[in-house]
């Protein structure tokens, strides 16, 4: 399965981390390409930064608004 371009997609765009908050899920797109997806564990609104743990791997992720883009994630349809 492939990730939607972020140019084609209907997209809600995160321009700003003041909405976001620990458990929020996240994708995290850099260069019109998926990085990873995630939840949210720490936020830092007035740096620009956002920590979350990689849904495949469970590793923590620095994301910057600087450097990438981001959109909430779809919810995941309940197993």
């Amino acid at each position: 399965m492939t990730a939607p371009s972020p140019t084609t997609a209907p997209a809600r765009w995160i321009l700003g981390l003041s909405r976001v908050a620990p458990g929020d899920r996240i994708e995290v797109w850099e260069h019109r390409k998926l990085r990873c997806t995630g939840t949210v564990s720490q936020v830092a609104p007035h740096l620009g930064v956002l920590w979350l743990l990689e849904d495949r791997t469970g590793i923590p992720r620095l994301a910057t608004l600087r450097d990438h883009r981001l959109r909430r994630c779809p919810l995941r349809p309940a197993a």
